[in-house]
């Protein structure tokens, strides 16, 4: 089945994986050892457009996988951030899979991360995939499934609270494709048990710990279209977050557009725009956000790439995952700003 969506926001994966070098080798499993290295330019909106040189999200893993019967692997992977702060685990889970799908357990990135939604860049899109503004788009206890059929694709994931200590998480989505169309759909369920810090309602000037249960309900469809060298796709997201413990709600609703071409065999062009209507029961809270951004891209080969992009932000936007960066954007609000940044990456 072809699954164009899948197949972008995993595209790292897919080369790593392609590149890969063997650990280890026999008629029963093997073992790999993979990698990125990014490094990137950036010229933030600023008085002087600063620039900022960073190792980006840098990573290093071993996934491998063993058979036990003649229908059902054992598989793991740990990955390693290697970027320019203290190496840090991004991933760490064992599993096992057949003809039935596979079930993964351990830290993983989230299934709505994994399936995304309509957007191409590197740098600055995504504001308009409402998925994760409180979870970062990964969950370090998670339960996931996975099943991949000649005619549809279902994915699903648990995440434990841990006794109330970590997040809640619950996701599901099911894809399809017809010719050309890719088409896929979900929902999920995350809430937050965090503190905040309020006042003392008797004493203004002592500050007290408050607990506050933060939830995000979202759901999405996305559609894409492959045209000869032209891939244009589209995503609505709606989403609501709610304070469990009081009536305060900001519902959320995205639209996202996206567009690549392929320019030449190894050089595409890409553009998306992003638009997301805020509005809370609170008062004085209703606001938009745009994003705007283009790009090019050069393929050397399937182990190294360069990138350069253009981005624009007006208005109002909560916080959001970007994929093509695995960065988690805070909540910000900016007038017209203009941003740029190039990145090259090597896989092996």
């Amino acid at each position: 089945m072809k699954k164009t969506l899948l197949a972008l926001t995993v595209a790292s994966l897919a080369a790593t994986s392609v590149n890969a070098a063997e650990i280890y080798k026999s008629e029963d499993g093997a073992v790999d050892f993979y990698g990125q290295l990014r490094q990137e330019l950036e010229f933030r909106d600023s008085a002087d457009h600063k620039a900022d040189l960073s190792s980006g999200s840098s990573r290093a893993g071993v996934q491998g996988h063993y058979s036990v019967t003649d229908s059902v692997d054992v598989i793991g992977l740990v990955e390693l951030g290697v970027g320019d702060g203290d190496i840090t685990n991004r991933q760490h889970y064992v599993g096992f899979s057949g003809d039935f799908g596979t079930v993964e357990f351990g830290k993983q990135w989230t299934v709505s991360d994994d399936v995304y939604g309509a957007d191409y860049s590197y740098f600055f899109g995504g504001s308009g995939l409402r998925y994760g503004t409180l979870s970062g788009a990964s969950h370090d206890s998670q339960i996931q499934y996975k099943f991949d059929g000649d005619a549809v694709w279902v994915k699903a994931a648990w995440g434990l609270n841990e006794g109330e200590s970590n997040q809640d998480l619950y996701e599901a989505f099911i894809g399809t494709a017809i010719g050309d169309l890719a088409l896929h759909a979900g929902a999920g369920f995350n809430r937050d048990r965090g503190f905040v810090i309020g006042k003392d309602d008797t004493d203004p000037s002592n500050p007290v710990e408050v607990k506050a249960d933060l939830s995000n309900t979202y759901a999405e469809f996305t559609a894409e279209y492959t045209l000869g060298d032209l891939l244009l796709g589209g995503t609505y997201y709606w989403a609501q977050l709610k304070d469990e413990q009081g009536s305060d709600k900001i519902n959320e609703n995205a639209i996202s557009l996206a567009a690549k071409y392929q320019l030449v065999e190894k050089t595409a062009l890409y553009a998306g725009y992003e638009y997301t209507m805020q509005a809370a029961d609170i008062a004085d809270f209703d606001e938009t956000g745009t994003v705007i951004y283009a790009g090019v891209e050069h393929k050397f080969n399937s182990w190294a790439r360069v990138f350069a992009e253009y981005g624009y932000g007006d208005g109002t936007t909560l916080g959001y995952n970007n994929q093509g960066s695995n960065t988690q954007i805070n909540a910000t609000q900016v007038d017209g700003a203009s941003n740029f940044a190039i990145g090259a990456r090597f896989y092996w």
